[in-house]
């Protein structure tokens, strides 16, 4: 790796390209998720790994590493949601925390599904030609650590 003081031109502009694309592309995401479903963006991505990851259910630590939060972070977010009766939280033991969707959030869920797809190809997908699908999709997967 190059060690330097500062960015070069090209570097920072790569890696405002870089911050606003993904910025950009999010935000319509989670605007359109919003208003299919009254959903946000991070109780989407809660209830969509919920339902992918745990059959409904999952440990509380397991869904924030899953999400690639911290623990407060998440203890927020499904406070929040609990309010919202999207989820429901269970202590099971001394240091087990579970985390379930309800019948509210799986309803929510069901119109946010094919808004988030929808969303995606418009807005990133349906933009790009099959080969710069490719490309992109191996230059991502280089940025990814090992």
């Amino acid at each position: 790796m190059t060690s330097s003081a500062r960015l070069t031109s090209t570097e920072l502009a790569l890696w405002h390209q870089f911050k606003l694309v993904g910025e950009k592309v999010n935000a319509a995401v989670e605007r359109d998720i919003l208003a299919a479903s009254d959903l946000t963006g991070p109780e989407f991505g809660v209830l969509t790994r919920l339902v992918d990851l745990g059959d409904g259910t999952l440990r509380q630590g397991e869904l924030a590493m899953s999400m690639r939060w911290n623990k407060s972070r998440l203890s927020h977010q499904i406070t929040r949601m609990e309010k919202r009766g999207l989820v429901t939280r269970t202590a099971e033991g001394s240091s087990v925390v579970t985390v379930g969707i309800t019948d509210t959030g799986e309803r929510a869920l069901r119109p946010a599904r094919p808004a988030h797809a929808t969303s995606i190809r418009a807005h990133l997908t349906e933009k790009l030609t099959a080969d710069q699908r490719a490309a992109l999709a191996s230059i991502l997967e280089s940025l990814l650590p090992d």
